[in-house]
């Protein structure tokens, strides 16, 4: 049976008050009649970085049978079997593991399979996209719910608000805004790729507190050389991934080279998981890249979560 999670509503005023009650309405999405009994037996598979993230914080480690290649993070999760990339799945790969719920991130595929995984005998939840910051709260409480832990979910969801409200002020006193540029590392020797709108690296940038410098694109693109000349970021923000692009390659390319970003120093190298995967620690990475972008700016420390303890030494 295949279930899709659908959003609250979109709110993000600017009074801190305001801003976590949205959040926290957020967090309770709106379900089929269907109620989800968490069950002893209950064997959960993830298919997504940060849906897998979550899982973990919920403490559902243990029920746990399978991963996508994605879910990097918490280290336990690595010893899961793999089921391989998220978007290239194979439904006899995934239904070997007999898993009897199977939480899935947006864009898992292909299609194909997923149909396949939807008649199944196992319980498929499709998360929706996250477009909205307070989209990653009402995530959480769509796992929850599939897991029947919504307790928990309250409590992961709050703490998880209560840290983006407080980046969120943090980020409205800055006075001069900085352009920024998200680049992934290339596939096979190929070009970089650039975070336009409507993009993972958009909603990325407005969480950092910065304008977006790719504006002429849409979605991520292979980032041309003359497209770079044009941008001239003050910023470039690198996500660490299976490609990973160094500071010293960023400040060689030949269309980069010139720019603000490399002339002020100001390249960042961010988890990329943390930062666009949008799980609990979203609003930690985000601090820790804002604070190398703005580091004339005072940004409050975020109370340590059991969920983000290894990452206390990047902050």
């Amino acid at each position: 049976m295949a279930t899709r999670a659908h959003d609250g509503p979109s709110i993000i005023p600017t009074r801190r008050a305001a801003l976590l009650s949205g959040l926290a309405a957020a967090a309770t999405p709106l379900w089929s009649p269907t109620v989800f009994a968490k069950a002893g037996g209950d064997r959960v598979l993830t298919l997504g970085g940060g849906v897998t993230e979550i899982v973990y914080a919920l403490g559902c480690g243990d029920r746990v049978v399978g991963v996508d290649l994605t879910s990097t993070y918490p280290p336990a999760a690595r010893g899961k079997p793999n089921v391989g990339y998220y978007r290239r799945l194979s439904a006899e790969g995934v239904l070997g593991l007999s898993p009897t719920t199977i939480v899935a991130a947006e864009g898992s595929g292909p299609k194909e399979t997923m149909d396949v995984l939807a008649a199944a005998s196992v319980r498929l939840v499709s998360l929706r996209e996250i477009e909205r910051p307070d989209d990653i709260v009402a995530r959480i409480g769509a796992v929850a719910a599939a897991l029947g832990e919504e307790e928990r979910g309250r409590e992961l969801a709050d703490a998880v608000a209560a840290d983006l409200a407080t980046l969120a002020e943090d980020i409205a006193r800055i006075e001069n805004r900085r352009r920024a540029l998200i680049l992934l590392g290339p596939s096979s020797g190929g070009p970089l790729t650039a975070a336009g709108v409507r993009s993972t690296g958009a909603l990325a940038l407005e969480l950092v507190g910065c304008d977006n410098a790719a504006t002429a694109m849409t979605g991520w693109k292979a980032l041309v050389d003359e497209a770079a000349l044009a941008i001239d970021p003050d910023a470039v923000i690198v996500m660490a991934t299976g490609a990973p692009v160094s500071v010293e390659a960023v400040s060689r390319h030949p269309a980069l080279a010139q720019s603000s970003a490399v002339r002020d120093n100001r390249i960042v190298v961010a988890d990329a998981l943390g930062l666009v995967g949008f799980g609990p620690r979203v609003a930690h990475i985000a601090r820790a890249v804002a604070r190398q972008v703005y580091p004339e700016h005072t940004f409050r420390a975020l109370p340590e979560r059991p969920w983000t303890a290894s990452q206390a030494a990047s902050r």
